[in-house]
């Protein structure tokens, strides 16, 4: 049920120290920035008493001057742990005992020089604040005072801001607010929207007022960026909320993205972060308390039939508190490109499928490591040609596949999967200045379709030419019985187009006409 989280393999070259996802913990000082031209901070918003951690320690409590609508910033002697409790615990609903909201960023290392960055979430109450505030490790975050809705229910708004469009959506939790049981033993349940697993949540619209004042706001913001560092918010995601008294405060920022004059950002917006919920300290493993009490039993009663019925073959499982954060740690919103990828994976006899014999799992490996290289390779691609035209740019951009994309798809591959998306071949273009075996085609200024919709486009012909040659490794491997090997995309695309044939599909048989390329042989 849990979802991979955000991976990064490259050092993206940021145009601002702002520049990030996840939680911009940065970006209050911004907010608290004095514009140099009225002297003042950026007015308008809204931030909730907000503490910054950084190395155990906090490093500055950010709150609003609702009379002067401006953010301010603490500092000194107001950072300590006993004023920052009082302050928190000042003013909670009777109601509804739910104190703050504390997001940290945990970075772990999958190997293979890939990290996956996650944002945990620990929703505190009375009762857990003070030993929160106290403990001393703390990860690099934000501690947030929990704003009462409006409503019933917890909402939170999301904008993903560009200088062109703004979408503006809302995610409302299912459980209602008051329930002061429910928010005494699990209050991340009731509080997480987009912060959390799909069910606990669904999805809205926003009123046209409520938009209107998400967006003044986020002009307010890209103004005052401007005035303060003088360059350009290009994307960002923000996080909103409505109080009882209708004013709008910003929670936290999601991703940033900042351009110059003559270069726009190079990093990919990151829509879809991984919240998680962390581990509490003293939680009770209650596997573990049973497991202990049956051996304890069985030591003292000798009983051989309670140890057949209970003890024996037992495994020590994972905790229900652990299988409880699994199933609560998950992606909020799922992408059409991760619904995607999770039909190709089931195609290819995937992850939660039956065990594969030993002689298809190098094929298969092979395979994934391949599909991962170039569907890596044509986002980038699509995301620099989009930042090219993004600039106003009225020359064509040039669509240079690499040679290792071109020999993972063949040229074949190559050719058939342009051809998809009606990209026309660059003449006189490649050889040794895009370097050997790399394929160019052009991108008009005016094409027929969005970027974005070819992107998608390319991404789905890419995973069922995967999946098609994964089915031909599968097929080969179970009539033959030999040693596996990894086919060629017109083999694939063969078998494709037979499954096209006796199904009738004609979605089918057209994936396999995409998926059909180059005869040659793909390396090991």
């Amino acid at each position: 049920m849990a979802r991979k989280g955000r991976r990064t393999e490259d050092a993206w070259m940021k145009n601002h120290p702002m520049e990030g996802d996840d939680v911009v913990t940065s970006f209050y000082d911004l907010l608290c920035k004095r514009n140099p031209k009225t002297m003042k901070p950026c007015r308008n918003v809204f931030v909730p008493d907000t503490v910054v951690y950084e190395h155990n320690f906090p490093r500055g409590w950010y709150t609003t001057d609702v009379r002067a609508r401006e953010v301010t910033r603490r500092q000194g002697k107001d950072l300590d742990a006993a004023t920052i409790e009082a302050g928190f615990k000042r003013g909670v609903s009777e109601t509804c005992p739910i104190v703050a909201t504390y997001l940290s960023t945990l970075e772990e290392d999958v190997g293979g020089g890939a990290s996956e960055t996650t944002t945990q979430v620990e929703v505190l109450n009375t009762e857990s604040v003070g030993g929160f505030i106290a403990r001393k490790t703390k990860r690099a975050g934000i501690l947030q005072r929990f704003v009462f809705p409006k409503g019933y229910h917890n909402s939170v708004i999301r904008a993903v801001w560009s200088p062109r469009v703004a979408m503006i959506q809302r995610r409302t939790n299912k459980f209602p607010i008051a329930d002061r049981k429910r928010a005494e033993n699990d209050p991340f349940a009731i509080t997480v929207t987009y912060e959390g697993p799909e069910y606990l949540s669904e999805e809205g619209a926003v009123s046209a007022h409520v938009a209107f004042e998400v967006k003044s706001v986020c002009a307010d913001i890209v103004t005052h960026f401007f005035y303060t560092e003088h360059k350009y918010i290009t994307r960002m995601v923000l996080y909103f909320k409505s109080d009882a008294r209708d004013r709008l405060w910003l929670l936290w920022c999601g991703s940033l993205r900042v351009a110059d004059r003559n270069s726009a950002s190079e990093m990919p917006v990151n829509l879809a972060p991984k919240f998680g919920e962390p581990a509490q300290e003293g939680d009770l493993d209650e596997d573990v308390a049973l497991r202990t009490a049956d051996q304890a039993y069985f030591l003292v009663t000798r009983d051989e039939f309670f140890r057949e019925t209970y003890m024996r073959g037992e495994r020590p499982a994972e905790t229900r508190a652990a299988r409880s954060r699994e199933s609560r740690s998950q992606a909020p919103v799922s992408s059409a490109a991760g619904a995607g990828a999770d039909a190709a994976a089931a195609a290819r006899g995937g992850d939660g499928g039956e065990e594969l014999p030993a002689e298809l799992r190098a094929p298969r490996e092979r395979l994934r490591a391949q599909e991962a290289l170039v569907l890596d390779a044509f986002s980038d691609l699509f995301y620099r040609a989009y930042s090219h035209f993004l600039g106003g740019a009225a020359a064509p951009f040039l669509l240079l596949v690499p040679p290792q994309v071109v020999d993972a798809l063949t040229e074949g591959g190559v050719a058939e999967l342009m051809r998809v998306l009606r990209l026309q071949p660059e003449p006189g273009v490649g050889g040794d200045g895009a370097g050997a075996g790399a394929m160019a085609y052009a991108i008009p200024p005016r094409f027929r379709a969005p970027l974005a919709q070819v992107g998608d486009t390319a991404a789905g012909w890419i995973r069922e030419h995967f999946a098609a040659r994964w089915e031909a490794v599968r097929q080969g491997a179970l009539a033959g019985g030999g040693p596996a090997r990894v086919p060629s995309a017109g083999a694939g695309a063969e078998r494709a187009e037979g499954r096209a044939g006796d199904d009738g599909d004609a979605q089918l048989r057209a994936a396999a006409a995409a998926v059909g390329g180059g005869g040659a042989e793909s390396p090991p």
